[in-house]
């Protein structure tokens, strides 16, 4: 018995010995679990950082890398400043850790990388695309709140710390919005005037006529605007055919407006036509006249008399002065004095008809013996299937240099801007595949004073009419667009500062196309008389305000430059 009681004595004493150990071992497994769970914490707190860096720098989703997957510095990837990124990731941060974490903090290091591919066939990828790496890492030192109740401070470490890191990855193309794209595919595909057509058009052996001539073939330029005293207008006619041997393999057209005023010094405050109007014509002769040293001049015209006869072509040459050209159209050719009035306060209407379709080019090869000649998907960096023709609408010039530095200077007056759809593209063949290409147009408005458009000199009403079904995209920004569409099919985009009805008021739409807008947006689709109205984007830009746009295809240049 006593010995039984004897073992009982020795386990107690024992435990009593062991005790303090096993509180120690237990305290120090407490501290260990804290630490994994603190750094768990601080591992979702850099990951969810460096997603929100890397989006906000790239304006696209992102997702978590391995470090095994960051590509190391070189002639590619490059080292950027994280300013951006560290914005980003600082509204996570500063959410944990009670505001202690932050970018720029000794215990917070972050890093961005990008990546840029200059062998890429895409020129918007190239030019603007770009993949960013960002990381993110955390440090923080381990507490050992309970090693600390059995173990003097010399014995509890100093520096046991706590380290993750996280690396997201993004390409910026997905995140650019509508508007941004647009301009980016007008800039990339297109040639912005005629001067810079001529410069980067080589002319092919066999043609004859000089270099001057041959662009003015290839691409859409008249003599002048035609002053047609038949019915009292002024216009430039443009017929887009694509039976035209000369430009219907073109990967982009240009329509060159004529200019229609000269004058020895710089126009300003971003004169336009409309300041003669309501003024007689004795009125506007001498306010033509003083405006500017020596006067402005008339230049470029074509004449059609009363009788429908064309009397007159000319293409540079002496320019005449407004008054003296007026009297010259009663003089010289024989119209009337109220007809000749009407023509010398008349706007120009240039107006673009698409009388034949153009035929989808084989991409494929094209891609293998002439790359530069086709567009290639912004999905990838394949050659786009769908070949849209790109055609550039050119921005009105004002005070652009005739020849020498100083002058003289032409002008063109803001034109009157009508795009008529009369020729079906929408055709397929027994395979399904389309027959033809869509085409994209691109409007900036006319040049300002200070060289910009949409701001100085204002755009007029763009008209755009169906006359058959269309696949294409109107990129005007800076214009309010009229459209009709006649009953007919609208496959593509539209971009416009504002729609209009025939009569310049601005037709509402709702912001977004949701559940409880399709009433309202079926309303305002019914008033721009669509048939069928069907969202696409031929792989030329990306729309990234919603997935599935269906039958919303029309984007006001605010809603254009929305990303969310």
């Amino acid at each position: 018995m006593r010995e039984k009681q004897a073992e009982k004595g020795t386990v107690i004493v024992f435990i009593a010995l062991m005790l303090p150990f096993l509180i120690l071992f237990a305290g120090m497994a407490i501290d260990i679990g804290r630490g994994y769970l603190h750094k768990s914490d601080m591992q979702n707190a850099a990951d969810a950082a460096s997603l929100a860096g890397v989006e906000k720098v790239s304006s696209s989703q992102a997702r978590l890398i391995a470090v095994s997957d960051v590509p190391t510095l070189g002639q590619f990837i490059q080292s950027e400043s994280s300013r951006i990124a560290d914005a980003g990731a600082d509204k996570f941060l500063t959410l944990d850790n009670k505001g202690t974490w932050q970018t720029g903090g000794s215990n917070v290091k972050t890093e961005l990388r990008k990546k840029v591919d200059p062998s890429q066939n895409n020129p918007i990828r190239k030019r603007w695309s770009a993949t960013y790496y960002y990381k993110v890492e955390l440090t923080d030192n381990m507490d050992f709140q309970f090693a600390r109740m059995f173990l003097p401070e010399a014995l509890i470490p100093a520096d046991w710390k706590v380290n993750v890191e996280s690396w997201a990855e993004s390409s910026n193309l997905s995140g650019i919005d509508l508007l941004t794209q647009g301009l980016m595919v007008e800039e990339a595909e297109t040639f912005s005037t005629y001067q810079e057509l001529e410069k980067g058009i080589r002319k092919p052996s066999n043609v004859t006529t000089d270099k001057s001539r041959y662009v003015k073939d290839i691409s859409f330029t008249n003599a002048g605007p035609t002053y047609n005293a038949t019915d009292g207008t002024r216009s430039e006619v443009f017929n887009m055919d694509g039976t035209n041997e000369l430009n219907n393999n073109m990967k982009n057209l240009f329509i060159n407006f004529k200019p229609d005023f000269s004058h020895s010094q710089k126009l300003t405050d971003n004169w336009d036509l409309d300041a003669i109007l309501g003024m007689s014509v004795t009125q506007a002769r001498q306010y033509l006249y003083n405006l500017v040293n020596k006067g402005v001049q008339l230049t470029n015209w074509r004449i059609i008399d009363e009788q429908g006869n064309l009397r007159v072509e000319h293409e540079g040459g002496p320019p005449s002065l407004w008054g003296a050209f007026y009297d010259n159209l009663k003089k010289v050719y024989g119209i009337s004095e109220s007809m000749a009035e009407q023509l010398m306060f008349a706007r120009i209407a240039s107006i673009i008809n698409i009388v034949q379709p153009y035929e989808v080019r084989d991409v494929e090869s094209l891609a293998q013996t002439s790359p530069k000649d086709i567009s290639y998907s912004v999905y990838d960096d394949t050659p786009n299937k769908y070949d849209p023709l790109f055609v550039r609408i050119e921005s009105e010039e004002y005070n652009e240099s005739n020849g020498k530095a100083e002058g003289p200077y032409v002008t063109n007056t803001v034109r009157d801007i009508s795009i008529n759809i009369k020729a079906d593209n929408t055709e397929k063949d027994m395979y399904g595949d389309y027959k033809y290409r869509p085409m994209l147009f691109f409007y900036d408005g006319p040049v300002g004073e200070n060289n910009e458009r949409g701001v100085g000199r204002k755009s007029r009403t763009v008209n755009f009419t169906l006359e058959e079904d269309f696949r294409g995209i109107l990129f005007a920004p800076n214009s309010p667009v009229h459209v009709e569409g006649n009953g007919h099919k609208f496959y593509g985009i539209i971009v416009a500062e504002k729609i209009v009805d025939a009569a310049g008021n601005i037709i509402p739409m709702p912001d977004q196309q949701n559940k409880d807008t399709d009433a309202e947006l079926q309303s305002f689709y019914s008033q721009l008389g669509f048939e069928d109205a069907t969202y696409d984007d031929f792989e030329a830009v990306q729309l990234t305000v919603y997935k599935n746009p269906k039958k919303d295809v029309v984007y006001l240049t605010p809603r254009a430059g929305n990303t969310t």
